[in-house]
Formats: structure tokens, sequence, C-alpha cells
């Protein structure tokens, strides 16, 4: 940790609490603990994704943690594309709990089933689980002839899973029914049944609790901001950011961060998972 300057013993500059306003999409290292060892600083690295213009953090002292049970957050979803030659059809933004059909009219053939978490928030890093059920009909809506390695028609497959900014595909192959005739289309099913993700954050009214007790220190490349009890805004762009927290007087705190990159117009970046250095 050499390259990292001296934690919080001389604090440069003092931001002020502005009402310590917390927003929906803030991302939260749930509770730490500080102990009261002389010199005891806890570290941590987050990285900003592409487009970041600054980097916003609050520090909250706190025993208790700060939750709201309604947080307004990107999703998790996933996207699926079905594809036979030169035609295709897609269904987008399959949230977490819910399922959408996409259906493709090309008759009997091999179709290509395409599963993505494009669009997912990258700050969510659970593994995205689905199942999908399928169903080749001809022109009546009966059952023909299906088969695919992922399941069989008409039955719903075995739960899978796919991480964030992932792709998988499938084949799935309709024929001519001996009885039934021929295929006129293939529906696929595909149900998110990833568990929703929540992310505490504070209701409108809530005051965090704030006591000075602890220092906060945000360093990027060779811009260093530091703060007791207020928020920060470091306009470094993207790339990774230096997080410390250490107490000036020795005294062991529990506390929260939240923190979130966000572009020009504030709009959210995605943002990686909190990555802890030192742990103290």
């Amino acid at each position: 940790m050499k390259d990292i300057p001296n934690p919080l013993r001389r604090v440069c500059l003092a931001i002020p609490l502005l009402g310590y306003a917390i927003y929906a999409h803030s991302l939260d290292t749930g509770q730490q603990s500080l102990s009261a060892t002389v010199g005891a600083t806890d570290y941590f690295k987050i990285t900003c994704g592409e487009n970041t213009d600054h980097f916003r953090m609050s520090l909250i002292e706190s025993d208790v943690l700060i939750t709201n049970n309604t947080p307004t957050i990107p999703p998790q979803i996933l996207n699926a594309k079905l594809t036979k030659l030169k035609l295709s059809a897609a269904a987008s933004a399959i949230a977490a709990g819910s399922s959408k059909d996409v259906t493709l009219k090309d008759g009997n053939g091999a179709y290509t089933l395409s599963i993505d978490t494009v669009g997912t928030n990258l700050s969510l890093k659970t593994a995205q689980s689905y199942t999908l059920l399928y169903r080749c009909v001809n022109a009546q809506g009966s059952l023909t002839t299906g088969s695919s390695t992922v399941a069989k028609p008409a039955v719903e497959s075995v739960v899978k899973k796919l991480a964030n900014n992932a792709s998988a595909k499938y084949i799935i192959n309709c024929a001519k029914h001996p009885t039934l005739g021929n295929t006129a289309q293939l529906t696929v099913k595909l149900t998110n049944k990833t568990v929703a993700s929540q992310i505490t954050t504070p209701t409108q009214n809530q005051t965090p609790p704030l006591s000075g007790n602890l220092a906060a220190q945000i360093i990027k490349d060779q811009t260093a901001i530091n703060t007791i009890g207020g928020e920060v805004n470091i306009q470094e762009g993207s790339g990774d950011y230096l997080m410390m927290v250490n107490s000036p007087i020795n005294k062991a705190q529990n506390y929260q961060v939240q923190y979130n990159c966000l572009s020009k117009n504030n709009t959210e970046i995605p943002a990686s998972g909190l990555q802890i250095l030192q742990n103290q």
C-alpha cells in the first residue's frame, strides 16, 4: 500500500453537509466496522465504467443499517431472440420474476434461440437464473414435433444461469407431425427466475445519523479529497477510485458508505462491486 497517501491524519478539504441528500441509485457497502486501534484504516476500491464524469460518496456513521423497502434501481434483465435464416423475433428487458414469449413464424426447420443479459445493471453481480419452454405448433395451434438438447417440447427446462453481460445460444428443431402436419411457428417462453435484488437506501424523510467520529478520503490518480461527516464529489472520470475510512480520534465505530458513478448529466454509470483491500 506504499503508493496510497497517509490515511486521513490531516483533512485537506471538508465538504459541507448541505442537507445530506441520499440518491435513490446509490450503491451501499452495507454495515462496516472500524476498530479503535491507533491508525486503523479500511481501504476499498471501486471501478467506475466508461463515460463516468464524477464519483459521489456519502459516509454514514450508524449502528443500524439504513434501509428502504422500495429502492429504485435498474433491474437485472434477460433478452431473447429467435432467428431462422433471415427472419428474427425478439423479446427484451425480461425483469427478475417475470416472463415473456417470443414467436417466429417460419415453419419446419432449425431455429436459433439467443439469450443475453445486455442492459442489466452491472453493479448487480448475481448470475441470472432462468428457464425456457418451447412449443412447435401447426396453423391451428396444436403441438407438432419439436426437439432440443435444452428440454422436451412443452416442458419447462431445468433452471439455468447466465452471468451479467453474457450470452447463450440454443438450437430448437421443429418438424412435421405424423398426423397434425407441418409446423407453422415456434414460440419460446423465457422466465427470469432471478430473485429481485435489493439495494439499501434511506427513506426520503430519514436523516442519516452522523457524529464526525470518522473521516473518509477518495483518491483517483493524483487527486485526493477528504471529508468528515459529509458528501464528496470527485470529478475524475472513469477508472479506479480508492476509498479510505478511519477515525482521527481512534474511536471504534460502525458505518455505511453509499456511492455511485455518474455521467455529466447525473445518470448512473455501471460500477464494479466494492473491493475490500484492507479491513481493520
